[in-house]
């Protein structure tokens, strides 16, 4: 069992992608079980910030930053998938950008945000790369599935630095391997609170999810 990470340089643009699922790929001949842990692509953390901050101040400005982001998730499907295997994948990229974009419509008619809802913005960008990295591999015929970090990793309330709960995590994460031998391609950086709403561990924190599955698996390697 071997845990490989991603970061979003890694994965900035469809060129970068395509080396990582040679990576992905080669590891998984070697070791038949593998988790891939993946960032959001390079630059979207920082476009959902200063999205969240731009419609809080009331600035119609983040449509424009909104439609960009939008474009950037869809053309990059558009490119590494075969026409034929884009109908699905693209519908439920659509819905989330859906969600998203009635979210910060939300934020620009209040003029703020909660750190709740700070986080929930956050995690778009994770679940956007995971799910169409994911797509991606299976379309080169590997066995590889879309996993949501929020179903593994559970935390406490701490918004924007939430704490793990180790034995809880530890025991969903084993159950999960367990039942599921796929490639797992999984969101870094989010996890859930114990209500089941969505939280963030903090920048930098898809390392962070990396560690956390490795050491619950007992990996013998994690590769970042």
């Amino acid at each position: 069992m071997k845990v490989i990470k991603f970061g979003g340089s890694s994965i900035g643009s469809t060129e970068r992608i395509k080396n990582a699922a040679n990576i992905i790929i080669d590891s998984h001949a070697k070791d038949r079980q593998l988790a891939v842990v993946v960032s959001a692509y390079q630059g979207v953390t920082d476009s959902l910030i200063n999205l969240s901050n731009t419609a809080a101040k009331g600035d119609e400005k983040y449509r424009d930053s909104f439609k960009k982001l939008c474009q950037r998730h869809i053309s990059c499907v558009q490119e590494l998938l075969p026409v034929t295997e884009q109908s699905a994948t693209l519908a439920n990229i659509k819905v989330w950008l859906n969600d998203l974009e009635d979210i910060l419509h939300g934020v620009f008619l209040v003029g703020e945000y909660s750190k709740r809802m700070f986080d929930y913005i956050m995690s778009f960008g994770e679940r956007l790369s995971a799910y169409s990295i994911a797509a991606y591999l299976k379309s080169l015929g590997t066995d590889a599935i879309f996993t949501d970090a929020r179903e593994l990793i559970k935390c406490d309330e701490s918004w924007g630095q939430a704490k793990v709960d180790f034995n809880l995590s530890n025991e969903k994460i084993q159950s999960y391997f367990k039942e599921n031998e796929a490639i797992s391609v999984i969101t870094g950086f989010i996890a859930s609170t114990p209500t089941n709403d969505t939280i963030t561990l903090g920048r930098g924190g898809s390392d962070y999810s990396a560690a956390i599955i490795g050491s619950a698996l007992k990996c013998s390697e994690i590769e970042l």
